[in-house]
């Protein structure tokens, strides 16, 4: 609890998330564990900005990205802790199996350096791999990538209900369809040398 926090924000949900974050996980909130947030200013979903979000709550020398469908495992930050500590990775995804992909640690310093993950996109899709790209191409960056499900595991989300709560606005766009649309933009981006995004908003998130 001295080094490692869990800050959590609650985008204005409707299916009792709030209160049972507030009730049942109390004692971790007392003992300056878990940090909960609530905000209404994003009606619909859009995964880069909520992630930017999150991530700006934070005042840890190590971001980790943790899904909310995502289980950790046992000692997961001390696992974390070592891959950067003892082992000198700069980058660490923590992917095997569906829905991980997006567990990602990073230095702060690297997340803020590259503006975070890009909010030019459709809500959903793709964000995660082009965070790791870019912080794999930042100068002296050491990637791995850790597998096994002690750490990699996930509640199954069907792909309908990952984008059941994006802006109408986009005409009911499938999941696959933004994800497609969504790497390929990034790559044109990346091959262009746009590692930093964002850059034409005062804040991310």
């Amino acid at each position: 609890r001295d080094w490692a926090k869990i800050h959590v924000v609650d985008f204005g949900s409707t299916d009792g998330t709030l209160d049972f974050l507030l009730q049942r996980c109390r004692a971790a909130i007392d003992c300056g564990l878990l940090h909960v947030y609530s905000t209404q200013e994003l009606p619909h979903w859009h995964a880069s900005i909520a992630k930017n979000t999150a991530h700006l709550c934070s005042k840890e020398e190590i971001l980790v990205n943790l899904d909310s469908d995502n289980l950790t495992g046992p000692d997961f930050p001390v696992d974390v802790a070592r891959q950067f500590a003892e082992f000198g990775y700069t980058v660490v995804q923590y992917e095997d199996g569906e829905g991980t992909c997006g567990r990602i640690a990073c230095h702060a310093r690297d997340f803020h350096f590259l503006r975070g993950y890009d909010e030019d996109c459709y809500p959903m899709g793709a964000q995660d791999v082009d965070l790791v790209q870019r912080l794999r191409l930042l100068p002296n960056a050491q990637f791995r990538k850790v597998r096994g499900s002690m750490f990699s595991q996930a509640i199954h989300n069907a792909q309908e209900l990952k984008v059941s709560c994006c802006d109408p606005g986009y005409g009911g766009l499938r999941w696959g369809r933004m994800d497609t649309l969504n790497r390929h933009v990034f790559g044109l981006r990346r091959d262009k040398g746009q590692l930093l995004r964002n850059v034409d908003r005062k804040e991310i998130g």
